[in-house]
């Protein structure tokens, strides 16, 4: 399952590919009220109660979230490509399970239909899915973390920026976990998420971490993460993190960004 909005690497620099792209206990969930945290627990209940193989569970996408089966589109401005069409919910997630270990996640919108799994769950809360999913995500590594991450951010009528914002200050997680926590924080929380992003890039220990929410900085709306991406590169003592945020500011085209560059050329 490719999806837009997934993160790859150019010269040390955290991207995010463009929008359209080939994409227990419960009780940390002390953001959720207790009937959603007992909802999380009920489907992981169902999920573990299901035999070892594939257990599929559907919810409600958020608006605008559409996809082919392979591609999922969450831009909001477009339906599709000239080679694939963009079909509306729901949102398909299949896990693979062996015991009480998940071992595989796959998420998905739209197509023709795949083969059945194993076990089929049916549709689910668009709040149940969201929790048993971020809940997945923190507590396994980094093959699958970020796609539930993904997986949850996509959910309709949901509240989870304050949850990936602690995710992502939360350094006891993998990295590529907290790096996806960061970049659907941006997505999600717009204005709400510059102050959580500029602290996770003064004080985090991991670059790729911090390099993540620069680039999230940079997909904030309206230029909020400007003057952040600003401080970095005029003030910065990290070389990658000031590149990283001479790249991000390169791409805004705001006059005052070409300004710094010609005053730092000047001084070279």
């Amino acid at each position: 399952m490719m999806m837009t909005g997934r993160r790859t690497k150019r010269g040390g620099v955290g991207l995010a590919a463009a929008f359209f792209g080939g994409v227990a206990a419960f009780s940390w969930l002390i953001l959720a009220p207790a009937s959603e945290a007992q909802e999380a627990g009920d489907l992981a209940r169902r999920i573990e109660a299901a035999p070892d193989g594939s257990v599929r569970f559907s919810y409600t996408a958020r608006e605008g979230v559409c996809g082919d089966g392979h591609h999922i589109n969450i831009s909001h401005d477009d339906e599709g490509s000239a080679d694939w069409r963009c079909d509306d919910g729901p949102i398909q997630v299949e896990i693979e399970k062996s015991g009480r270990r998940i071992v595989d996640l796959d998420m998905w919108v739209g197509g023709d239909s795949r083969d059945a799994a194993r076990t089929d769950l049916g549709s689910v809360g668009t709040r149940e899915a969201a929790n048993y999913l971020l809940a997945l995500a923190r507590r396994t590594d980094g093959d699958f973390g970020d796609e539930a991450i993904g997986a949850a951010s996509l959910a309709a009528d949901v509240v989870i920026w304050p949850e990936l914002l602690d995710m992502a200050r939360d350094e006891s997680i993998d990295t590529d976990t907290r790096e996806g926590a960061v970049f659907w924080l941006a997505q999600l929380a717009g204005d709400q998420a510059t102050e959580g992003l500029e602290e996770i890039v003064r004080s985090d220990g991991d670059t790729e971490v911090k390099e993540a929410a620069l680039f999230g900085l940079s997909q904030l709306p309206d230029g909020a993460g400007f003057d952040a991406l600003m401080k970095v590169a005029r003030e910065g003592d990290d070389p990658e993190l000031v590149q990283a945020s001479l790249f991000w500011l390169g791409q805004t085209g705001d006059p005052r960004a070409i300004s710094l560059f010609e005053e730092i050329l000047a001084r070279n």
